[in-house]
């Protein structure tokens, strides 16, 4: 397992480097040290009397040397996980390749600043400050020589301390910089993941949305204009087999034939009403509440009572959908197979009794709407019934937001329709 401290390394070493700024700043970086070296170089080969010879060869090569390592080790981005690895054959080579140089070339002497600016930036302290240590130990005497050194004076120590603390606080700061902006490069690049995950799991959101959509149109389809395509199926055929034998009972059927094509245009149309302005639309969900409750009660003669809260504008849009389309299928079954002739629709917030009270913790913050009618009741099993969508799909839409879905027979007739769905703490 690699140490965070490797981690740190190998993530200063991977671009893309967060902030134009601070691309600029390492772009200016490598600009200045590859031309210092140049110039130098170019700076050795016009003095007066310059000629060619084994130690201007040598300096030359050590010279590109160095630029092609610094080029390919430093100014470019690693990608081996051995980072630290790589930085141990980097450094001690390029010093090496320093010292000689500078040794044939005093000019060259300032390049140990730029290494150790990239020494402190590409690695950890634990390693670059001892690694600085050893480098200021080496050029010291190689500067003053040995007699030199000793006789250094108390000043002349105390300025080079303060030379190598001031450094040293330097490249501490010029790794907490590289570390930082490596930071936050990762940040934003998982950021930038996260987006578009996010986005990936928006499009799919829609794309169920829109199967779900469509499952649902099935569904209704299925339970209301199928089965009345099924039963003027039978009836054509019993009227063809009535009609030379018995004319009256043939012309029976057909008028019954007639109101049952009638019955089917009519969910034909409310069907494809529903698909050019599915759910809600612009309504909010009170209105949408008072008119669906008013237009089943005049089309199947019921007697419907509404107790709405005063305010609900602080749902969700997927909540309010998800409410009115119980209310929308509760009062369907009541007027398809329910044979009821009263009905309530009941929307309470915050509330702790009712059918699936027990499925919520206690104090959580909840919506439950319920469709009571004194009709017959449903059959047992009546959502697992073949053929029967509505209260199956209703059931998934709810508990895809989290809620629970009930059907309970009423007491002392009838049936209960109950969702419940939970909202955000905190909402008004």
């Amino acid at each position: 397992m690699k140490s965070p401290d490797s981690n740190r390394s190998e993530g200063m070493a991977q671009l893309p480097l967060p902030g134009q700024q601070f691309q600029r700043f390492i772009l200016l970086f490598h600009i200045v040290f590859i031309a210092g070296m140049c110039f130098v170089l170019l700076n050795r080969w016009q003095r007066a009397g310059y000629a060619w010879g084994w130690p201007e060869i040598n300096v030359t090569v050590l010279v590109a040397a160095q630029a092609a390592l610094y080029i390919r080790f430093f100014a470019l981005p690693l990608r081996s996980p051995a980072v630290l690895q790589w930085w141990g054959f980097y450094f001690p080579v390029s010093f090496a390749l320093w010292f000689i140089t500078w040794r044939f070339e005093p000019a060259f002497e300032w390049m140990v600043l730029g290494y150790l600016g990239q020494l402190f930036g590409a690695v950890p302290p634990r390693y670059s400050v001892p690694a600085g240590l050893a480098v200021f130990l080496v050029w010291l005497p190689a500067k003053t020589g040995l007699a030199g050194l000793a006789d250094l004076r108390l000043r002349d120590w105390l300025g080079y301390l303060a030379m190598v603390v001031g450094w040293t606080a330097l490249g501490l700061f010029i790794h907490r910089l590289a570390f930082t902006s490596a930071e936050r490069a990762k940040l934003i690049q998982e950021l930038e993941l996260a987006k578009k995950e996010l986005e990936a799991a928006r499009e799919r959101d829609a794309e169920l949305a829109t199967l779900r959509e469509r499952e649902r149109l099935a569904r209704e389809l299925h339970d209301s204009l199928g089965h009345g395509l099924v039963t003027l199926t039978v009836q054509l055929e019993a009227t063809q087999k009535l009609l030379p034998v018995d004319p009256g009972r043939a012309s029976a059927l057909m008028e019954e034939m007639k109101a049952l094509t009638r019955t089917s245009m009519e969910q034909l149309r409310r069907s494809l009403a529903g698909l050019r302005a599915p759910g809600l639309g612009d309504h909010p969900l009170g209105q949408a509440l008072q008119e669906l409750c008013a237009e089943v009660a005049e089309r199947a003669h019921l007697r419907i009572e509404k107790h709405l809260p005063d305010s609900l504008s602080a749902l969700s849009p997927a909540v309010c959908e998800t409410l009115w389309r119980v209310a929308q299928e509760g009062l369907a079954n009541v007027e398809r197979h329910a044979r009821a002739t009263e009905a309530r629709v009941i929307l309470e917030r915050d509330s702790k009794s009712g059918l699936a009270a027990e499925s919520f913790r206690r104090g959580s913050q909840q919506i439950a709407l319920r469709v009571v009618d004194d009709g017959v009741g449903l059959p047992p099993n009546a959502e697992s019934r073949p053929g029967h969508y509505g209260l199956r799909g209703l059931r998934e839409r709810v508990e895809g937001l989290g809620g629970t879905l009930k059907v309970l027979a009423n007491t002392p007739k009838g049936t209960a329709l109950e969702a419940r769905l939970p909202l955000l703490p905190g909402t008004p």
